[in-house]
């Protein structure tokens, strides 16, 4: 075997290390990242469920600005404090890579979809056309889910996928009935956000 072949070889398996190399750091991060948004954004269902059963005033402008500025608001500031703390980890393997790179790419997607479905939405005045954007967006993080699946093959990840999914179904079916959208936005923000980033800010493998 020439010196070439070898170091072929040797090329070749530092990849495949590379690609399975996980980093406890990488899914931390991630997890602390979801955890922090599942928080925010439950909250803000929530409120708005409170608001269907009557429980808060929805003739207030104060109180809708407030239930639909504030949650994102809070995200930002925690993100400003959370990201900071994987600057000094390990680099993630290339899988990790991978992962966060798709996750990262469906996170910008939501800036364009934002863009066109809230033109038309505003263009119609129609708030059965804004509701899409968050269905939208529950069926994009089904997807980075079950790629992330795919390349994980944990049971559990493939549920968390599923749950998006059918909850991203459920609002669909309920645009008409802002409680049964509610409780759809709900669940999905809690078993697959909420509960899955607190799981992964306490697990070392994912």
């Amino acid at each position: 075997m020439t010196n070439s072949e070898t170091q072929a070889i040797r090329d070749d398996l530092a990849f495949l290390r590379g690609l399975v190399q996980r980093s406890d750091d990488f899914l931390k991060s991630l997890g602390r990242t979801y955890f922090c948004g599942g928080v925010c954004y439950l909250g803000q269902t929530l409120l708005g469920l409170a608001q269907s059963f009557g429980w808060i005033p929805t003739t207030n402008g104060a109180i809708d600005l407030v239930i639909g500025l504030a949650p994102t608001t809070v995200f930002i500031i925690a993100l400003i404090v959370v990201l900071p703390w994987g600057r000094k980890t390990p680099k993630p393997g290339q899988l990790d890579r991978a992962i966060g790179a798709f996750f990262g790419a469906i996170g910008l997607s939501n800036f364009a979809l934002i863009a066109v479905i809230g033109a038309v939405a505003l263009h119609e005045k129609s708030l059965t056309i804004w509701l899409i954007y968050p269905c939208a967006v529950f069926i994009f993080q089904g997807a980075a889910w079950l790629t992330m699946f795919a390349l994980r093959r944990r049971a559990w990840i493939g549920l968390v996928a599923a749950t998006w999914f059918v909850c991203a179904l459920g609002m669909g079916w309920g645009i008409g009935n802002l409680t049964q959208f509610g409780i759809f936005a709900s669940i999905g923000l809690l078993f697959g956000m909420t509960l899955p980033g607190a799981w992964l800010m306490t697990r070392k493998s994912a």
